[in-house]
This record gives structure tokens, C-alpha cells and sequence, in this order.
């Protein structure tokens, strides 16, 4: 378009020199004769066959310049070199077109009414590509961003990389306690605040994906703040090597009382715990315990073997009472419980030689659960392992004699029925127990303490004696055992010079 308004306005100025000519023709055919002949007195009109051949002269050379310009400048906007150029393939004529461009179409029509200039839109200029900006900007622009996103998601994967693998973390050893009650967000609020981990989004992120709460344990552990992820959990497992362990002695002849309460001081498990799990476990798994009563916090009394033991601290009562009743498994096995017969057997003849039935025989057979029994008071009252055999004899004498000695008069049993009350009065030895055995008759109701294999050994296998009474000797830390009352009263007699 604005070619053509540039080539409209040489035509113009072409054609001024037409304009001019017809202004002075026009001018001097206004003057009269008498104005040309005052001027000069010469000769200044032409006539009209010259005035008419310049004109003619003129118009011919000009109408051949106008004709000649029309060629080579109208006619090229149409031609192929246009075409090629302003092709319909660079318009889109159904797009939307502005206001400007409107007006400039309709000056287009007002200035050349024969050849109306059809309404198109030109696209957009080759070259250009988002917000209209040249494709190598828009290019560069992308390139930048997309090199930010992967710079970015390059430190957050280097982030989650350093934590999960724990890089760049000092080597100290951090003790994490777990108890029963935790959860994920519960042990991640203490892995964070102990320094184990950076993000607590990440690492129950990690621990849905790797069922952790499935895998990590109640206990006490030794971790490290070195630990990655998966270490920290399988260090938090129940077979962890990393848990804390403390070395617990269970003196021989402890009850269930004074074992759960070391238990606790040693930081294994709280004794409210041993006690709930005790009476309310069955510990079917143990043949050894068939017919031994249940539903009591101390109905394991007896069974739990004293010795040396590593726990858990923080352990969980189940591991603690299998670990307990497998040593005594272990100790009192199938080959010692077969001497249970032979117990009997030995037993049986006293009980003849003593004038007793084959009925009362075998109404008073020992079971396990009656030689465990034995053998805790053996424990209690022998002042050493050596004396084992001789007090065991003395009881076993007077269960084969009950007619004449129908109390086994233990100074244990009454301590026991008291909870463990020490220097026992007159009164002490009234008190109305199955376990107390001044006022129960044959053996207490079930064990009293938890005795060591040489008690049971020793209650499997009692020596032949004809001992009724002891008595201890504090001068040598020993007891003196008599066969008769008068023999015993005598040794009584003379400890108290």
C-alpha cells in the first residue's frame, strides 16, 4: 500500500507542469490589449496556431512520459514478483482484523475506486515465535528455564540423596528407645530430634514405601548418626545387632518378684509389664508347664532359671519369659525329668518300710511341678550348694512319714507367704497360707522360689539320710541336722550360748 500511495504522488508531480501552463494560458487570455501594450511597448502576445502547436508539442511528449511511468510502476504491482510476494497463502482473510487496519483499507478503496483492495489480515512475520519474540530469543529463553528446573531438581535429588544415604554425617553413636505405643511419626520425631535424619517428610516417605512399621521393634538401640535410611530401620528391628543390650545375673533361688523387679532396675522391661504378661499368656509351647496353674502374675514361679542372661533394654516381655523358660528347658530336659521315675520308685519303698498303701503310694507321686516345688525350698533353706542333698533328704523323710511329721516346718514358706518378710515373729508362723507350711500340710502349693540346677538335681535325687531336723550353725555357715527332736533341741540349746 504504501507503495502505491508513493507512486500516486510522483504521478502528481509529474502532471504540475500541466497545471501551470493552463494557469498562464488562462492568465493571459484575461489581459487586455491595452495592459500588454503599456508594458513595453514591444511585441508580447503569440498567436493562437503557436500557442496551439506547443501545446500540442507538449501534451504529446508528456502523455508519452505518463503512459510510460503507468507501465513500469501501476502494472509491476500486479505482477508475478507481487504476487509471489503478497500471495493470499501470507493473508489469512478469515482472521480478525483492527480498527487501523480497517480505516487504511478503506482509504485504499476512497483513493482507487476501480480496483478495490480485497480485507485481509497478514499473518504473523517469519521468524517470530512465542509473544512475538525471534525464535533464537524465545529458544534461549527455554533454554535458560529449562536449564533452572534441572539445576533445581538437581540439588533437590543431591538433598534427598545426602539424607537418605546420610553423606557428609559425623560418626557418633545416638541410643533411640522405641516402646510399644510408637508409631512412624512418633519414631521419626525422635530420629529427627536425635540428629538421624534432616527431613521428616523424606523419611516417612521412605518408611511407607519400606513398611517400616512392620520391621522396627520396641527397644532401646545403638545407632549412628553415619546410618542410612534402610540401616536405621533394620537397626531398629527386633534381630538388630545394633540394639542395646545389658547383662542381667539371676541369682539362684530369686523369686518372680525379686527377678521382675532387676529386670526393671536394669532398664529390660517395666515389672507392671512382666506381671500383666505373665498372667495372662497361656505359654502353651512349653510342655513342661502342663498343670501348672495360670491367671497369677507369679504362676511361672519356679520355671524362670537363674543365670546369666544378655537382654534387650526395653525388651519386650514375650522375648524376655522365652528366653527364661528355654535355659530352664534346655537344663531340666527329657533325660533329667526321666529320673522323676526312679524319684518315685525310691519314694514308693519309704513309703512301705513306713507302713503306707499302694492307694496313698500313688496319690503322693512327684510330678515336675512337685519336684520344682522341692526344690525351691531345698534352695531357700540350704546355706550352700553342698548341703543340697542332706536338706532335701530331710523333707522327703517326713513326706514319706506324714502321720508323724505332717509339716515340713520350712522357715522359707513363711517368709514367702509373707512377701518376703525378713525376722518373723511367734505370730508370723500362724498365718493362714497354702503356702505356709507350719499350718499346711506336705508340700506348699506350689514353688517358692526359682532354684538353680543343683536344687533340682538334687530334689531328683535326694541321698538316703535318716535326718528329720536341721538347724544353722552362723560360726560356720552351716546347718546341723539331727535324726531325733531330742538330738535337734540339744544343738538348738547350745547355738544359743
Amino acid at each position: 500500500m504504501d507503495n502505491e500511495k508513493e507512486k500516486m504522488s510522483n504521478e502528481s508531480e509529474d502532471l504540475s507542469w500541466l497545471d501551470e501552463i493552463l494557469g498562464a494560458v488562462e492568465k493571459r487570455s484575461e489581459l487586455d490589449a491595452g495592459e500588454a501594450a503599456a508594458d513595453s511597448g514591444e511585441e508580447s502576445s503569440i498567436s493562437d496556431e503557436e500557442l496551439e502547436k506547443i501545446l500540442h508539442e507538449t501534451l504529446d511528449e508528456d502523455w508519452q512520459k505518463e503512459s510510460s511511468l503507468q507501465e513500469n510502476e501501476i502494472e509491476p504491482a500486479f505482477d508475478d514478483e507481487y504476487r509471489e510476494e503478497y500471495s493470499e497463502e501470507d493473508y489469512d482473510s478469515d482472521e480478525e482484523y483492527s480498527e487501523d487496519d480497517e480505516e487504511f483499507y478503506e482509504d485504499e478503496e476512497e483513493s482507487d475506486p476501480d480496483h478495490p483492495v480485497r480485507k485481509v489480515r497478514p499473518k504473523g512475520k517469519k521468524g517470530y515465535g512465542l509473544f512475538g519474540l525471534p525464535h533464537i530469543l524465545s529458544t534461549g529463553i527455554w533454554l535458560v528455564i529449562a536449564v533452572m528446573i534441572g539445576v533445581s531438581l538437581g540439588r533437590l535429588a543431591w538433598i534427598c540423596a545426602a539424607d537418605i544415604l546420610a553423606f557428609g554425617r559425623p560418626d557418633q553413636s545416638i541410643t533411640i528407645t522405641i516402646t510399644e505405643d510408637d508409631t512412624v511419626d512418633s519414631i521419626t520425631d525422635k530420629l529427627y530430634d536425635a540428629g538421624l535424619i534432616q527431613y521428616k517428610g523424606l523419611f516417612k516417605l521412605y518408611a511407607g514405601l519400606a513398611k517400616a512399621e512392620e520391621k522396627i521393634s520396641a527397644g532401646t538401640f545403638v545407632l549412628n548418626s553415619q546410618y542410612d535410611y534402610h540401616a536405621l530401620v533394620s537397626g531398629m528391628s527386633a534381630s538388630s545387632s545394633y540394639r542395646e543390650t545389658v547383662e542381667v545375673i539371676i541369682p539362684e533361688g530369686y523369686t518372680c518378684a525379686q527377678i521382675y523387679a532387676l529386670l526393671e532396675s536394669k532398664g529390660v522391661c517395666a515389672v507392671s509389664t512382666l506381671e500383666s504378661y505373665a498372667a495372662s499368656s497361656q505359654f502353651s509351647s512349653y510342655d513342661f508347664l502342663e498343670g501348672v496353674p495360670r491367671g497369677i502374675k507369679y504362676c511361672l514361679e519356679g520355671f524362670l532359671f537363674p543365670d546369666t542372661y544378655e537382654f534387650y533394654t526395653n525388651d519386650t516381655p514375650q522375648r524376655i519369659f522365652d528366653k527364661l523358660l528355654s535355659r530352664f528347658e534346655d537344663q531340666v530336659d527329657e533325660e533329667l525329668i526321666a529320673h522323676i521315675d526312679t524319684l518315685n520308685e525310691k519314694l514308693a519303698a519309704k513309703m512301705r518300710r513306713n507302713g503306707y498303701g499302694q492307694d496313698y503310694i500313688d496319690e503322693n507321686k512327684m510330678t515336675l511341678y512337685d519336684v520344682i516345688t522341692m526344690a525351691s525350698i531345698v534352695q531357700k533353706e540350704s546355706a550352700h550348694s553342698g548341703e543340697n542333698y542332706d536338706i532335701a533328704s530331710v523333707f522327703y523323710n517326713r513326706l514319706c512319714k506324714a502321720n508323724e511329721f505332717p509339716y515340713l516346718n520350712s522357715d522359707a514358706t513363711v517368709v514367702y507367704a509373707h512377701g518376703g518378710k525378713q525376722n518373723l515373729t511367734a505370730e508370723d508362723y500362724k498365718l493362714e497360707s497354702p503356702y505356709n507350711t507350719y499350718v499346711t500340710k506336705g508340700l506348699p502349693i506350689g514353688p517358692i522360689a526359682n532354684p538353680g540346677i543343683s536344687a533340682i538335681m538334687a530334689s531328683l535325687s535326694p541321698v538316703d539320710t535318716n535326718y528329720y531336723y536341721f538347724v544353722l550353725d552362723p560360726s560356720i555357715g552351716e546347718h546341723l541336722f539331727s535324726a531325733t527332736l531330742k538330738e535337734h533341741q540339744d544343738k538348738v540349746e547350745s547355738l544359743r550360748k
